[in-house]
């Protein structure tokens, strides 16, 4: 057990999942960079501890990767999978619109609890051709599914794809009692994804990434969870003092408390205290080569690079802004040869993104559909356009 790791992640008084769920005004919940700078800030002190505050993570082995045929799951889904990880399958379009939201604990001088609006963006979904799928994947995702149990839970990672800037991994949640280790619903879905209840005793995630975890509704049943989690990777964003770049396998770390996290937390007194744990475990994931990406420059020197699952913006060498990137950019589209425009971010109005990381000089978006990077002709990013060499 690492004492200085386990030190520095009980250094905060929230965990990340609570941070993920603070209402204190609108920007929370409308997916600001202020927002993500913040929860990337307490990652950093905590040294990257997904788990939260009261999970340790461990090293793992590695793994020689096995890959079944390319064509596994597909053939066995009908592109199912790959309809519902960047299609609409299971997914419905969401228009712009007003939600009331109730801030948890606080109340005016009349005794009401204090309410205020948040505007939700417009969210757009398209089909995905399974064929297209097939190519623009290139056979680079894992079909050999990977299971654990912690407690009497089971996880099994189904498909895990990656480029080098983000990951996306598919995998089911069971329990025959029901699942109770998330808090998910529609809301959740459109907003920062599912999280975990504090009122049990599990928690699990992977260790090379962080992000937005989407729970199929269509598909789940009370005992069996259906998730995709869209993550950026850990290195990319934070470098060699957090994080390992991956190789030829991802981290699943499990851990099993004695308690619920919250009844622990109520009477947890010492920052080196483990006797909470009682199991915990890192399971290897094997991993298929990462997609192949292109670079997109600007005039300015910046660059866009692409694969069809995510990309990244980063300024440095040209004149956009620098620091807190994202929270200067108000829009940006993906430009086709054919004149069609797949608009991914439009401040307060459009996101359409599996998930979204502000970075000190750019940003990494993990896309909601796939993209044929063969047939973009240029990226828009505000007034700045960024072209193929």
């Amino acid at each position: 057990m690492n004492k200085d790791l386990n030190d520095k992640i009980f250094e905060h008084d929230i965990s990340i999942e609570e941070f993920d769920h603070i209402t204190d005004g609108v920007e929370d919940h409308v997916f600001s960079d202020r927002y993500l700078a913040g929860k990337e800030s307490i990652m950093k002190n905590a040294h990257k501890a997904k788990i939260s505050k009261l999970g340790i993570k461990v090293a793992a082995a590695a793994s020689a990767i096995v890959v079944a045929s390319p064509f596994v799951v597909n053939a066995a889904t009908g592109g199912e999978l790959f309809n519902r990880l960047w299609g609409n399958e299971g997914k419905k379009n969401v228009e712009t619109h007003n939600e009331v939201v109730v801030e948890d604990g606080k109340y005016d001088d009349k005794g009401n609890p204090v309410t205020y609006e948040v505007t939700m963006p417009k969210i757009e979904y398209v089909a995905q051709d399974p064929e297209v799928a097939e190519r623009l994947l290139a056979g680079k995702y894992t079909t050999e599914p990977v299971s654990t149990t912690i407690g009497d839970t089971t996880v099994t990672v189904e498909t895990v794809v990656r480029d080098g800037m983000g990951i996306v991994a598919a995998y089911t949640v069971e329990r025959a009692k029901g699942v109770n280790c998330y808090v998910y619903s529609q809301e959740e879905n459109e907003a920062k994804g599912a999280f975990f209840n504090e009122d049990q005793n599990i928690m699990f995630g992977f260790q090379e990434g962080h992000g937005k975890i989407w729970v199929d509704l269509e598909k789940s049943t009370d005992t069996k969870l259906y998730c995709y989690e869209y993550m950026f990777e850990d290195y990319t964003v934070f470098g060699s003092e957090f994080a390992k770049p991956i190789t030829d396998h991802i981290t699943l770390y499990c851990v099993e408390f004695n308690d619920t996290r919250t009844n622990i937390e109520k009477t947890l007194t010492e920052k080196g205290d483990t006797s909470y744990i009682k199991d915990e475990k890192s399971v290897v994931i094997p991993v298929a080569d990462k997609l192949d990406s292109k670079t997109f420059t600007s005039a300015n020197g910046g660059t866009v690079k692409i694969s069809p699952i995510a990309m990244q913006w980063d300024s440095t060498g040209g004149e956009e802004p620098k620091g807190e990137a994202l929270d200067s950019v108000t829009m940006f589209k993906i430009t086709y040869k054919d004149g069609s425009e797949y608009l991914v971010y439009e401040d307060d109005k459009v996101a359409s993104y599996g998930y979204i990381c502000g970075t000190d000089t750019g940003f990494i978006v993990l896309f909601n559909r796939l993209v044929d990077t063969d047939n973009v002709a240029k990226i828009t990013i505000d007034n700045m356009e960024f072209t193929l060499g």
